[in-house]
């Protein structure tokens, strides 16, 4: 009798560990979460079905603004996280060209096939995880821009900030954040300038703006901490920086929260 009761109390509690899946990451605003399903099973986030990559992997970004819960089902087994919120910064930038707040007919032409390049490579490229299990900075310097910040420029508010921005000197180097294969390189760029995009894996890119040089070329393989260039103040800016941005496909995912969390 003993025996009975234990297969039937102690079985479904070793199934629903056997079949959800343990999640890293940060469940909050600007975050991202990822882990590992078995071969069949199916996911939904919030009742919708979510891609599963090789090995059963799987990847989700939240998005500067997010609703307060998240509901996530593997094969009907439904759990729900508390999703945290962020108070974002307004930072107020001046000093900036008129002509790169105020664009021409002509400047848009250019703004148009540069958004375009960029739409481009944040699609999915590559299936395989490249990315290690926590980034590291690509730059020493100062923070001088955070994720999701209500940007004024001259005076004129714009879209939130999708990225974090490190102030260094004119040549300090930049380091890959994490393992990946080269994306996009494009020079003078309307608004990033000389631009680098970085292809992690599973649609998690990082883009990296107004650099003075780019040491790496398309279809390279680069690994965490590989030198790719150095920081500058082409495109829309003041002074010399970095402007580090990453996505998961069209979604923009805050750099700290990679600083800080495991992905696996």
């Amino acid at each position: 009798m003993f025996l009975i009761l234990l297969i039937i109390f102690v079985f479904p509690l070793n199934l629903k560990a056997e079949t959800f899946p343990k999640i890293f990451g940060c469940f909050c605003e600007g975050g991202l979460i990822t882990g590992n399903i078995k071969d069949g099973n199916i996911l939904k986030i919030d009742n919708k079905q979510i891609e599963v990559f090789e090995k059963g992997r799987f990847i989700f970004a939240f998005g500067r603004k997010y609703k307060e819960k998240i509901k996530i089902e593997v094969n009907n087994k439904v759990e729900e996280f508390a999703v945290l919120k962020k108070k974002y910064k307004i930072e107020n930038i001046k000093g900036l060209p008129r002509k790169k707040v105020e664009p021409s007919k002509e400047d848009l032409k250019k703004i148009i096939s540069d958004a375009n390049k960029i739409k481009e490579a944040k699609k999915i490229g590559y299936r395989t995880r490249f990315f290690n299990e926590k980034f590291i900075l690509p730059s020493k310097g100062r923070m001088s821009g955070f994720y999701g910040s209500q940007r004024i420029l001259n005076s004129k508010p714009r879209r939130p900030h999708a990225g974090i921005d490190i102030a260094a000197r004119e040549g300090t180097s930049v380091v890959a954040p994490s393992s990946g294969i080269v994306k996009l390189v494009e020079k003078d760029m309307f608004f990033t300038g000389n631009t680098l995009i970085v292809d992690h894996g599973l649609g998690l890119i990082s883009i990296f703006a107004h650099l003075k040089e780019v040491f790496v070329e398309k279809g390279e393989n680069v690994f965490q901490g590989k030198k790719i260039g150095s920081i500058g103040m082409t495109g829309r800016a003041t002074g010399p920086h970095l402007h580090w941005g990453v996505y998961l496909n069209d979604k923009s995912v805050d750099p700290e929260v990679l600083l800080k969390y495991d992905l696996y």
